[in-house]
């Protein structure tokens, strides 16, 4: 008899943990119906009442962001198919290259190079299937970004897509090709680039020479040497620029001979090939031309160790371009003398200029000018295109003394140079010194300014430094406004909307912080986190909510 009640007593146990699996798995077949009926509020408010005292379902959580992800794809809408590519992309994860596939079908244009883009990213068998694919688009873009991911995954069938590519487009298009047959590096494609240095066209020529230099293809320098006496200008240049590149000293008195040429940018590429193939004493022809005032000259004075006073003395020119290009090329050589001059190119000059790359004939040499904003507004070109310049410059300074690169900081925080905030704050949290450390803590307590507090309180936090700085973010997630919207895009004209003030966000800051915010708690993979996530989901405004799914995936990896 007790053995009989034993087993009835096991029997009921067993009932209720059957019927609290299948109750269970009743809960999550329907919150992934309400995710497949577009539901997502009410399937987002189901998981969190299914969950809310007990251990996340991260599966359950990944199959819910991949229905969001998929359905965004198939959206009719454009913005919500390159959302949702954004999406799949931020995911970092292989499971999201369903997604990413139905972008390369769709018949926008942006949404096939997002989807390019971060399929090119993920180590795959189907990579190279979808890389394919996309040699088939409309899109003459998205077949050329395809043919250079697949050279540079050296794909099997790259040879015969990026030849059939190149048969078909217009002559103009060919100096396109020979970096992608350069990077390929089979012996098909090396015969290719010798035709190619043949080639009728002189910008095939000079790409095909810069693209063997560029890719350390030293098995080719008995046909770079060859060109020589018969090349163009611009092909000279480059030949003097491969030589130095791939340390060929073998045809050393050809180049002295042109070191003395009446043309100047063949005199200078000439001389700073012998100066880097041991001929320290062309130095001092370099600086002569340079305190001639030729730019190019002061460019290539930042790869030379010593010429630190011929720069300073360039500091003091009356030509502003002259003293911006020398404080460049100070800061190449890690001397703090280029410290006043940089706090004006990045922070004073950014309002109404911009910093543009100018190339010299060979494409070799290359130093900065200053060009009046106004300029991209009338062509329509959508963000300052020095920005990414200004960045770089801003991360070379890294390299200063710590108390120089403090009073950089210290300057475009003050200013507020808003646009450099990000990056300023990012390599304060790559420094992490002590004095680094105050600062935030200092920024991230007392400043008035939202970016500025909102930032160094997130890089706080990312640093793992002991303070309020998790619920900060919380908090700050909660009480974001459903009109913040995530955007890819970002119209100037637009811009004037902002801010009567430095006290609110422009909408591109707004973007660009609420991703770094969300990027910093999907990384940090934990329970508190994903609730944050997953909440947000929830409240966000609809078109948030792809991005946000693939930093959910992410998160749960």
């Amino acid at each position: 008899m007790g053995l009989f009640k034993t087993f009835i007593k096991l029997l009921v146990v067993f009932n209720i943990c059957m019927y609290s699996l299948v109750a269970e798995e009743t809960d999550k077949r329907h919150i992934l119906y309400l995710m497949h009926s577009n539901e997502v509020e009410k399937a987002l408010k189901q998981y969190q009442n299914a969950w809310e005292n007990e251990p996340l379902d991260l599966e359950i959580l990944q199959k819910m962001s991949l229905i969001l992800l998929k359905n965004g794809a198939n959206s009719s809408d454009v913005e919500t198919q390159k959302l949702s590519m954004f999406g799949a992309g931020l995911s970092a994860s292989n499971i999201s290259l369903e997604i990413l596939e139905i972008g390369l079908k769709s018949s926008d244009l942006e949404t096939q190079l997002l989807s390019l883009h971060f399929i090119s990213l993920l180590n795959d068998n189907k990579t190279d299937m979808l890389l394919t694919k996309a040699m088939r688009s409309d899109f003459l873009p998205t077949r050329l970004e395809a043919a250079y991911h697949m050279a540079q995954r050296k794909h099997p069938h790259a040879i015969g897509q990026i030849e059939s590519l190149m048969m078909k487009l217009p002559v103009f298009i060919k100096p396109f090709f020979p970096h992608l047959f350069a990077m390929l590096g089979t012996d098909g494609a090396t015969k290719y680039l010798l035709r190619f240095l043949n080639d009728g066209n002189s910008d095939v020529r000079l790409e095909t020479i810069l693209s063997i230099a560029n890719l350390n293809r030293d098995d080719l320098l008995s046909h770079i040497r060859k060109k020589l006496p018969n090349s163009t200008i611009a092909e000279k240049e480059a030949i003097f620029y491969t030589l130095n590149k791939l340390n060929d000293s073998s045809i050393i008195k050809d180049i002295q001979k042109f070191s003395t040429s009446s043309i100047e940018n063949i005199k200078l590429s000439a001389l700073r090939s012998l100066y880097h193939l041991g001929d320290k004493s062309k130095k001092v022809a370099i600086e002569k031309l340079a305190l001639e005032n030729n730019l190019f000259a002061i460019s290539i004075l930042k790869d030379i160790p010593g010429s630190e006073n011929t720069l300073k003395m360039l500091l003091k020119s009356h030509n502003k371009l002259i003293r911006v290009n020398a404080a460049i090329s100070l800061l190449s050589l890690k001397d703090s003398a280029c410290i006043d001059t940089l706090k004006t190119i990045l922070i004073n000059d950014s309002k109404d200029t911009a910093l543009q790359p100018f190339f010299s004939i060979g494409r070799t040499m290359m130093y900065f000018k200053l060009v009046p904003l106004a300029i991209y507004r009338v062509k329509d070109i959508k963000q300052d295109p020095s920005l990414a310049i200004r960045e770089a410059l801003l991360k070379e300074a890294l390299e200063l003394n710590e108390d120089d690169f403090l009073s950089l900081i210290k300057a475009i925080f003050d200013a507020p140079q808003s646009d450099l905030i990000p990056s300023a704050i990012a390599l304060l949290e790559n420094l992490s010194s002590e004095k680094a450390i105050e600062f935030l803590k200092d920024k991230a307590n007392s400043s008035s300014i939202p970016l500025i507090r909102d930032y160094a309180n997130l890089a706080l936090y990312r640093m793992k430094i002991e303070g309020p700085y998790e619920n900060y973010i919380a908090n700050w997630i909660t009480n974001q406004n459903d009109d913040v919207i995530i955007q890819l895009n970002i119209n100037p004209e637009k811009k004037s909307e902002k801010t009567e003030n430095i006290y609110s966000l422009t909408k591109e800051e707004s973007t660009r912080l609420l991703l770094d915010m969300f990027i910093a708690l999907s990384s940090k993979q934990d329970e508190t986190s994903l609730k944050i996530i997953v909440s947000a989901i929830k409240k966000t405004n609809p078109k948030n909510r792809y991005a946000l799914a693939g930093m959910l995936i992410r998160a749960t990896q």
